[in-house]
């Protein structure tokens, strides 16, 4: 579960708000159960937020976003 959750934390950052989370999931294997219970864990760890960005409607915490881009 924790790679399937770095796996979708990564695809949602190359998405950059163009596709919907159950594409995103889709995109790396996971079924819709899984990709919600995914997007409950990231919102829980304060990993993403809800907002409405293009066809996403999460996105990285700020403070998520300038730590992966001194990466």
């Amino acid at each position: 579960m924790k790679r399937d959750k770095e796996n979708f934390l990564n695809v949602l950052i190359k998405s950059n708000g163009h596709h919907n989370i159950i594409d995103l999931g889709e995109q790396i294997g996971l079924d819709e159960n899984a990709t919600m219970q995914i997007v409950t864990q990231l919102l829980a760890e304060f990993k993403i937020e809800y907002t409405v960005n293009g066809m996403c409607d999460y996105s990285l915490m700020r403070s998520q976003s300038r730590k992966n881009s001194k990466k």
